[in-house]
């Protein structure tokens, strides 16, 4: 079973180094364990690393042992050379993107309406329709856009929204009527 996660390194980790040696050192509650010569505490240096990088280590662990279990899959082989001419790359198996697009002014500004677009490399696949957001709170968008990944997810296997957002003017929302534009016209 693993060893749990001891909270005060973990916050400790998080700190500068100078407010940890002030926290923890000889002035603090003397945890900063300075063994090395340079004071840095060589086992609470070693934990800070850890834990700082324990979510990214974890990751790729499971990942590793996930190749292991299933095996070196076939689209990881090497492909030579032959006379110095570029050879033909496989083509990648068809993998779907999402990006949810927002309709609002700026970015602080509120949503006025979300949209998604389902893209599978260059090619735009599915243009979901927008949804008009007003009047609606911050935590209602948020479980609409989480509703709308969920039916994502179930039609096309994606299981999150791309980092970029793609953003527009509410001067180009689609819908119509749409009591904002309407009001802009006149």
């Amino acid at each position: 079973m693993a060893r749990r996660v001891n909270a005060k390194c973990q916050q400790c980790a998080m700190l500068a180094v100078e407010e940890a040696i002030a926290l923890h050192g000889p002035t603090g509650d003397n945890c900063w364990n300075p063994a090395n010569e340079q004071g840095w505490g060589y086992d609470c240096h070693r934990r800070r690393s850890h834990y700082r990088h324990r979510e990214d280590n974890n990751r790729t662990r499971r990942r590793l042992r996930k190749a292991v279990r299933e095996g070196t899959p076939s689209d990881q082989r090497t492909f030579p050379v032959q006379d110095g001419e570029p050879m033909a790359l496989p083509a990648p198996p068809p993998v779907y993107a999402a990006v949810l697009v927002l309709y609002r002014n700026h970015k602080d500004a509120p949503v006025h309406a979300v949209g998604a677009e389902i893209w599978q490399g260059d090619r735009q696949v599915l243009a979901l329709s927008p949804m008009h957001c007003m009047g609606m709170r911050g935590n209602l968008v948020t479980d609409y856009i989480q509703s709308v990944l969920e039916q994502l997810h179930q039609q096309f296997g994606v299981s999150r929204f791309e980092d970029v957002i793609k953003q527009l003017p509410v001067e180009a929302c689609p819908i119509q009527p749409c009591p904002l534009k309407t009001r802009i016209e006149n």
